[in-house]
């Protein structure tokens, strides 16, 4: 007998964190979005402690439908019932990302049953799907898929991501490593030694932190990297380098565009944050692609699914290509 059900895909924290390879790879559970402009083609991410729906009020999504017969690698991720894939996109050039349900054909022999047919996978605000990509930090962007790491001064204390195998906010982790650095009398971190490419001003005696970009440092440009393994290139570390934006329209205004970017983007970035062992001071070391929103999968076909990269981004990107015919 062929069972059916709606398999619910929680955040399961210590599941993540005792794998080394999905701890390598994921971040945890946050979302909100904030876009600066730039100089040339990069995107800016800030991310805040999100909240989710109810289920029933959540529609299926519905995006660009691919073949299994194009797609050209990607993970399975059996317990959680979902496929993670790369192939040619369908609404730009090169690759895209695409999610679908996926269910375990091979069953044992010995077993009466056929097995249990998942029909549906609700996604929470926030869910880690993975990995954007491995790279290095650069003061000016390469290709179209370079991230800027900057926080925005007034959404810090909001703004989540993930550190020590834990989700905190930008401002936790700063507490958690200053106090550390500062335990036997240590002499005080300087205030651009405290969080990579930031000014950070600490008031221990009323508790309070205020974090800026610091504006004369300019390595702040995340690069993914290009040369790598064929092995690796469509593992969980990597697949998120591949989503493309779908809302972007060259006639779009501003607000047409982010009205389309709300329906048809349904991921985001957040950072992972490190120490340096040397100096102490906490580094970005990749982005993590998360659910932007709560994501409802009925399809068993590949759905492609896009990423905000915003329009100062687009802006951005369409006056470095006139700049180039001129």
């Amino acid at each position: 007998m062929r069972n059916s059900n709606t398999f619910l895909w929680l955040v399961a924290f210590e599941a993540l964190i005792a794998s080394p390879a999905m701890v390598d790879s994921f971040s945890f559970p946050a979302c909100g979005l904030v876009a600066t402009s730039t100089s040339g083609p990069t995107f800016c991410r800030t991310v805040t402690i999100f909240s989710s729906r109810q289920d029933d009020d959540i529609e299926p999504y519905v995006g660009p439908v691919g073949n299994f017969a194009d797609i050209e690698g990607g993970i399975a991720v059996e317990n959680l019932h979902l496929n993670v894939l790369a192939g040619p996109s369908l609404v730009a050039q090169g690759r895209g990302l695409f999610l679908c349900i996926y269910n375990e054909l091979d069953v044992d022999e010995t077993d009466e049953e056929e097995g249990e047919t998942v029909e549906e996978v609700i996604i929470p605000q926030g869910t880690p799907l993975c990995g954007y990509s491995r790279g290095y930090f650069s003061d000016a962007e390469t290709g179209d898929k370079s991230v800027v790491f900057r926080f925005q001064e007034q959404s810090v204390h909001d703004t989540a991501v993930f550190y020590n195998q834990q989700l905190m906010t930008v401002v936790d982790a700063i507490w958690y490593t200053f106090e550390e650095r500062c335990k036997g009398g240590n002499k005080l971190p300087k205030e651009d030694d405290i969080l990579f490419g930031h000014i950070v001003k600490i008031d221990q005696v009323n508790r309070q932190i205020t974090v800026r970009a610091d504006d004369q440092f300019f390595s702040r440009i995340f690069i993914p990297e290009s040369n790598h393994d064929d092995g690796v290139q469509f593992s969980a570390a990597y697949l998120g380098v591949y989503a493309n934006d779908l809302a972007y329209d060259p006639d779009s205004t501003k607000e047409e565009y982010y009205k389309n970017s709300e329906k048809n983007n349904i991921l985001q970035l957040v950072w992972r944050l490190a120490k340096d062992e040397k100096s102490g001071m906490l580094v970005p070391t990749w982005p993590v692609v998360v659910a932007k929103k709560d994501i409802r999968l009925v399809n068993t076909v590949p759905m492609e699914v896009g990423l905000e990269y915003g329009f100062q981004y687009w802006d951005a990107y369409e006056k470095l290509a006139d700049s180039e015919h001129t």
